[in-house]
């Protein structure tokens, strides 16, 4: 039988502590991270966050999608406006991405639970924003179902797009010889859908066509995107973060009989 794995997929400053945890199961760990963030580089795309971090102040509500949103904004933001300017209702998706934004001393709303774009339209402020300007702090060509809905609901969205997300340019060379070795014990988290993505190119650039491995995915949208890309064996759980995550791998460990 081959060797049960657990692949470490976070980006690289993300995932020391994530296969750290993962090491405490007692399985081997592939350190191998899928998603590398990139702040943008283009002088377009640097004047264009410029002119929304300049009209700041314009705005009635920003929403951080995650914490890389956060990093990035609250740099441009220390470096053009020393004290934030009032009036601005701040949002966030996912209880970490909010941690973010207070650890920078500004009060948040957050979706607490589930971590998306669902939840956090749900809540009671978000209903009546018709006339409203909304600034949407992302990563470039981000899932755009929220400011769709905001617009539908009569608000004016613009989206500050901070960063890029990529796949390391060594992940599928690193990936070979695990690959190579079988990988239908292996368990697999997936933090995003993106990821889901990234790890089919990985796996396609090294021609396996194997999708007998674990999955282990947050929420019915990234779930959708594994099923639909062939992946049988799939637990989905309520969210990406680490605790829920972890227990994600603990379920899929229990599936395959791993002890």
């Amino acid at each position: 039988m081959a060797e049960t794995r657990i692949w470490a997929t976070r980006p690289e400053e993300q995932n020391a502590e994530w296969r750290k945890s993962l090491e405490a199961l007692g399985r081997k760990v592939i350190d191998l991270p899928l998603l590398a963030i990139e702040p943008v580089q283009e002088p377009e795309e640097i004047q264009a966050i410029k002119n929304h971090i300049l009209d700041f102040d314009q705005f009635d509500k920003v929403f951080f999608v995650s914490q890389n949103a956060v990093r990035e904004a609250f740099n441009w933001l220390h470096n053009y406006w020393p004290q934030l300017p009032l009036g601005v209702e701040y949002l966030a998706v996912g209880s970490k991405t909010a941690e973010a934004v207070r650890a920078e001393g500004v009060p948040v709303v957050a979706g607490e639970t589930s971590m998306d774009t669902e939840e956090i339209l749900g809540l009671p402020q978000m209903q009546n924003v018709a006339g409203q300007k909304i600034l949407i702090c992302r990563g470039k060509g981000g899932y755009p179902r929220m400011g769709e809905i905001l617009q539908s609901r009569g608000a004016t969205v613009r989206y500050c797009e901070l960063y890029h997300r990529r796949l390391p340019a060594e992940a599928a060379a690193k990936a070979a010889p695990l690959l190579a070795a079988g990988c239908a014990a292996d368990v697999v988290p997936l933090f995003s859908g993106e990821t889901v993505q990234n790890y089919i190119q990985v796996l396609e650039a090294n021609r396996v066509s194997e999708r007998g491995m674990v999955l282990v995915v947050p929420g019915k949208r990234v779930l959708q995107a594994a099923e639909s890309a062939g992946f049988s064996r799939v637990v989905a759980v309520e969210n990406a973060t680490l605790p829920v995550m972890f227990a994600g791998v603990q379920e899929a460990l229990r599936s395959i009989g791993a002890p």
